[in-house]
Order: C-alpha cells, then structure tokens, then sequence
C-alpha cells in the first residue's frame, strides 16, 4: 500500500464497519485499501485517545537554539541597526545575553524573519578623497609623458574578504 494521507471521516467510517460486525476484517481492508497495521493502529489510537486523528506535531523535534526573546533581540538589533556583520552580532549575543551562538544560528534566525544578507561592496582605498587628494597632488609634479597606467583585471581577492554581511 503507498504511503498516502487518509482522511478522519474514512477512518471513522472504517471503525464504524467494524464495530457493526456485518463484515470481515478483510471486506473492511478491501473497501478502505488500508493495510492490517493501518487498522490496528487506528483502532489503538481510538482505545488511548477517544479520537482517530493525529496528536498535533507541536513541541516536537530539536529544540530551537535561540529563544524567542533572543530572536527578537536580534531583529530588532538588525532592524535598528543593518550595517552590522553576523559576528558582530555574535558578539553582542554573547556580550549582552550570554549566548554563545554560531553564525549558521544567526543567520538561520534572520532566514525564519524573512530578512535577507546584504552583499557587502568592497570601497577602494584609492576612493577617499584626501588619498586621492594627495595622489593627484604627488603624481601633477610629473610630466604626462612619463606615466604608465596598469590594468589590474586579472587581480582576484574573492577569497581573502567576505562576500556577505
């Protein structure tokens, strides 16, 4: 038998047929296509709790690492403030809440807030403009004639910074 959702009016009516007595337990498998452990469990289910549904899946699973006061510490933190790097914000967990969190826990909470990473933009040295000042001051005592300007393309500093913030 696949694994497939079976509504609680079927399994409802499928006891029902059962406890009528007028059909064999085989009928009753044949008319619900359900297997023998499906029947047992249900009627298991109705014994214990009165019910054929499912008990809810809430609490269940691994605890979150962050509670939700921390979580809304960090939105809001991020929200006030959206310049700052997840180690930053690891930082201030760890300084203000005494939480040692990963930045794969930070980063997972800002995911669960819908909020997205920033793509970082690296800021030239050369775009300061008293370094710029300064360069074009040094480099005017110079004839034209005597510069040679270089092309850096093939320079590649992907793995030395980081990407996202």
């Amino acid at each position: 038998m696949p694994n497939h959702r079976i509504s609680d009016d079927l399994k409802e009516a499928m006891l029902r047929l059962e406890e009528r007595g007028r059909d064999s337990t085989a009928e009753i498998l044949k008319i619900a296509q359900f297997s023998r452990s499906t029947l047992c469990r249900l009627r298991r289910r109705q014994r214990e709790t009165g019910s054929v549904t499912r008990a809810p899946a809430n609490g269940r699973g691994r605890p979150r690492l962050l509670a939700e006061q921390d979580a809304n510490y960090l939105i809001r933190l991020a929200r006030h403030k959206p310049t700052v790097f997840l180690d930053e914000y690891r930082e201030r967990l760890q300084r203000y809440r005494h939480l040692p969190a990963s930045l794969a826990t930070i980063h997972r909470t800002f995911a669960r807030a819908r909020m997205s990473l920033k793509r970082i933009q690296k800021m030239a040295a050369e775009r300061c403009p008293l370094k710029r000042a300064n360069f074009s001051r040094h480099i005017s005592i110079y004839p034209v004639h005597y510069l040679l300007c270089i092309d850096e393309v093939s320079k590649d500093d992907r793995t030395y910074a980081r990407l996202f913030g």
